[in-house]
């Protein structure tokens, strides 16, 4: 839906080519911005959205209501700029300093949240985080984000989303079942500080890793390659398949984009 850390926008498509059509319930685990479910193909009625953020988990919710969120994100529209950026951010991180409970959802709140990630560079929500001045280049993120709402395809799919703000140790036993699939995309290892509100040590790769060892559903898991991989999820096991791809987020202007690999372990 937006640009933000490890989103799936350029490989969406290519990884729900590996989602059956047999399935009942599809959750995203660590849901981020959605865009396996928002850009790929998902043939289930029943719609799981979980993210550990609950800002993002706020968001989410609030975009799966959209006739309500529309009219908050079109009053913010008029006033893109610093000015406008500090002011949610500050409004934002005082949520988050009062222990970052929301009574989802909170529509003013989350079009203040998803202002900060699509006006900075990193798509982060951080104290340090500063506004980026396009300078009329290129259009808004955030009237993007917007006309993706606007979007009667994807509020199509919007409408189907059930949001929780979970432990992935919490949410993947509620909807685990024969006839579940989950796209499972935690933050990749080595990387974890780059994430919000996260805390996800090696011990809880390990952990995920026993779990989808033993869950009855079907999954796909996004990660790259490293050592403990073959050990957690044994290539006779389950399908390996990988595929290069721009890392968008790389680029600048003195920059070419550089290309990484897109790493899925499959259960059938």
């Amino acid at each position: 839906m937006f640009s933000y850390i490890g989103g799936k926008y350029r490989q969406a498509k290519w990884i729900s080519k590996f989602i059956p059509d047999d399935i009942e319930t599809y959750a995203e685990v660590f849901g981020g911005a959605m865009w396996v479910y928002v850009n790929g193909k998902v043939n289930a009625d029943d719609v799981h959205y979980n993210d550990f953020n609950t800002q993002m988990a706020n968001l989410l919710y609030c975009c799966s209501e959209y006739e309500k969120f529309i009219p908050f994100l079109d009053s913010r529209k008029a006033q893109i700029g610093a000015e406008e950026f500090n002011r949610c951010k500050s409004d934002v991180l005082d949520v988050i300093r009062s222990g970052n409970y929301i009574n989802m959802p909170d529509f003013e709140l989350a079009a203040k949240y998803v202002y900060i990630i699509t006006q900075c560079f990193s798509g982060i929500m951080s104290e340090k985080v500063k506004y980026v001045d396009l300078k009329g280049k290129y259009n808004s993120k955030y009237n993007s984000f917007s006309g993706r709402v606007k979007n009667e395809k994807v509020q199509k799919k919007l409408g189907k989303i059930k949001v929780v703000s979970q432990s992935f140790e919490d949410f993947i036993p509620s909807v685990d079942d024969t006839g579940s699939f989950l796209y499972v995309d935690p933050p990749y290892y080595g990387t974890e500080n780059l994430y919000a509100f996260h805390n996800f040590t090696k011990e809880k790769h390990e952990e995920l890793a026993d779990m989808l060892n033993t869950c009855k559903s079907r999954w796909i898991l996004s990660y790259y390659e490293f050592p403990e991989m073959k050990k957690w999820y044994p290539e006779d096991k389950y399908e390996w398949v990988k595929k290069d791809y721009k890392k968008a987020s790389m680029a600048s202007s003195d920059k070419k984009q550089t290309i990484g690999t897109e790493l899925l372990i499959i259960k059938k």
